[in-house]
């Protein structure tokens, strides 16, 4: 009976385990597709799972690395995933690992009534805000559309794969910057998926688990690594402070309306 008793326990812990994990692993905002080959166009979706604290989604910012300005940090482990310890930052530019990186919206108003493309400096999409929305704060997940076009690894580089972790806001409340810190997990105004390292004071998250990655896998078949690369590295790359205090807050007609000026 004891035996019984101790079975009944430990099979009550392991389930409650496999529920907290598995309530973990829905709760993050993600990719759809979180992984593709070289030069393959993706149709995808960012999945909001994770809200603020008892707070509706009302709007969503995604604003993909520019590959002028982006932050790059390499890794001698070819496997790396995007949190591990053994990345650090690269003096090389994103141009030395990727030849482009741009997107397109996709028109949807199935969880936000209005859109609109984030621009950089050439015109080039690199980033979408929506809004006109109400995701519950419990018990739903809802998907906001983008086409990733396709990217390329530059064939000099020794990168093996590309880890693009672009910075995402789920937007609860209207808040002013000075009123927002990406750092506290248990905010109510806003729901930071955005790089810790990128140095900005206010949408830097509290750690490596909370990005997006969405992973570029080089073909080596048609894009073999140099011969002096070894095994290759892993390489991520995410937006800058100074692209993200251009592409983060949106404006509308002219007027920023998030965060509030």
């Amino acid at each position: 009976m004891i035996r019984n008793r101790n079975t009944v326990i430990t099979l009550s812990v392991v389930v409650s385990l496999l529920v907290v994990v598995w309530s973990n692993a829905q709760a993050h905002t993600r990719f759809e597709i979180n992984t593709t080959k070289e030069g393959v166009r993706v149709d995808n979706n960012i999945m909001i799972g994770h809200i603020c604290t008892n707070e509706p989604v009302i709007g969503q910012v995604i604003v993909f690395p520019d590959v002028t300005t982006a932050l790059v940090d390499t890794s001698p482990d070819s496997n790396a995933a995007l949190p591990a310890e053994t990345f650090t930052r690269s003096d090389q530019p994103a141009t030395a690992f990727i030849q482009g990186l741009t997107i397109a919206g996709i028109m949807s108003r199935d969880t936000f009534s209005m859109s609109a493309l984030i621009r950089d400096a050439t015109g080039n999409p690199i980033g979408v805000w929506s809004a006109g929305g109400s995701v519950p704060e419990n018990n739903w997940v809802a998907k906001t559309p983008v086409r990733i076009n396709p990217i390329n690894i530059v064939a000099e580089s020794c990168a093996k794969k590309v880890i693009i972790a672009p910075a995402i806001a789920n937007v609860c409340q209207v808040t002013s910057l000075n009123e927002i810190d990406a750092k506290n997990p248990d905010r109510t105004d806003v729901d930071f998926w955005t790089a810790p390292d990128a140095g900005h004071p206010k949408f830097d998250s509290p750690d490596w688990n909370f990005p997006a990655p969405f992973t570029v896998n080089r073909d080596l078949e048609a894009n073999p690594l140099p011969s002096n690369c070894g095994e290759g590295v892993a390489v991520r790359i995410y937006p800058s402070t100074a692209q993200l205090d251009r592409d983060f807050p949106v404006v509308v007609d002219g007027q920023q309306v998030w965060p509030a000026p």
